[in-house]
């Protein structure tokens, strides 16, 4: 069945149909994961049924905050630098009734890997190349000019071909991304107030004050996000309120860091430091992180030619598969403006939400 006939039944595509466009045609096989913004189908190519692909698609009306067209323009910018570790592009286009963005089929996310374990962390070597690799993925996008504004775990996933495709890690979902340049290159300058966009449990402090984000509170993200890929779940993970997230990540600047950093590489810290010692208008320390990641490695005598833990344990890869998304993803703005909930790892903490309209 074509796309513009099944259109008028159904706001999204349905199984068996093919969807057209100038550059291929695909057939609709099933969904494969819904969310607040999106959904993502699992599609073929209608000339070469072995060839796979994931399809994102967004209705044209009634969404909460509309992604994909920022998706499109990431994917595009990085694809034409020929950066390393963005999904690449096959397609974007749009009926009547939604917008669909054809691309690269990869395979789970980092957040499902972790919880595959029974310890919920992964080991020490795939922790740090991990670390190393986003680090890289964010140098990439911020060189860019680029903001991601929602960095974390399930938004990075691994490759699915082969042993050297799934020990890559591959950045996606752009829709909080944000130009911080103009386009002369200049920085812009902070806005007087920004909405709170992202995912609580790893939004930087600038984003819990409401405060315009720069490349440094990516980083922040980043390393929320590191922390718990080396130790488990974060402190603040089953909080109920936001507000108290916050204080919690300001406490582990003062009185919590101790704790907080127990059984991470003691470089952790000075990583922390110049992340906090960077300004708004400051380049990040790209390689002084590198480097500790690496010192820390060394100290720890952790082989970095080690592979992944999922390429050791084959296992982890089925069983991610079947590990849920962190609560439930739908009408997550919605629920958040009347209450705020959370329970331990699966928690509704981890959604990308935004409390109030953007300014942009």
């Amino acid at each position: 069945m074509s796309a513009d006939r099944e259109e008028e039944e159904s706001p999204l595509p349905q199984v068996g149909m093919i969807i057209e466009h100038e550059s291929g045609q695909w057939r609709v096989l099933r969904n494969i994961a819904s969310g607040p913004f999106s959904d993502v189908f699992f599609v073929s190519d209608v000339s070469n049924s072995r060839q796979k692909y994931a399809m994102k698609v967004e209705k044209q009306n009634g969404n909460i905050r509309a992604v994909l067209k920022l998706d499109v323009m990431v994917l595009s910018c990085m694809q034409r630098r020929g950066a390393v570790g963005f999904p690449r592009m096959i397609a974007a286009g749009r009926t009547s009734a939604y917008k669909y963005l054809v691309m690269q089929m990869l395979g789970p996310d980092l957040g499902k890997l972790r919880r595959s374990l029974p310890e919920k962390r992964f080991s020490l070597a795939t922790a740090l190349k991990v670390a190393l690799q986003t680090v890289d993925r964010l140098q990439a996008l911020h060189d860019a000019g680029w903001l991601c504004r929602d960095v974390k775990a399930p938004n990075l996933v691994v490759g699915i071909n082969d042993d050297e495709d799934n020990g890559q890690i591959y950045m996606l979902d752009f829709g909080f991304a944000r130009r911080f340049r103009d386009s002369e290159g200049n920085r812009l300058p902070p806005r007087p107030n920004a909405a709170l966009v992202g995912t609580f449990q790893y939004a930087p402090l600038a984003a819990h004050a409401h405060k315009d984000q720069s490349p440094k509170d990516d980083l922040e993200s980043w390393f929320y996000m590191t922390v718990e890929l080396i130790k488990g779940p974060l402190p603040w993970g089953s909080f109920k309120d936001y507000h108290q997230m916050g204080d919690y990540k300001k406490a582990i600047r003062n009185e919590k860091r101790v704790d907080f950093l127990y059984g991470c590489p003691e470089e952790l810290g000075n990583i922390l430091d110049s992340i906090d010692g960077t300004t708004f208008f400051d380049e990040p320390q790209y390689d002084l992180i590198r480097r500790e990641l690496r010192t820390a490695a060394v100290r720890a005598d952790v082989d970095m030619e080690t592979p992944f833990d999922w390429q050791i344990q084959r296992w982890m890869l089925r069983r991610a598969h079947f590990v849920g998304d962190l609560g439930e993803s739908n009408m997550a703005s919605e629920r958040l403006a009347n209450d705020t909930t959370a329970d331990s790892d699966d928690d509704r903490s981890s959604l990308p939400v935004e409390t109030t309209p953007p300014l942009e």
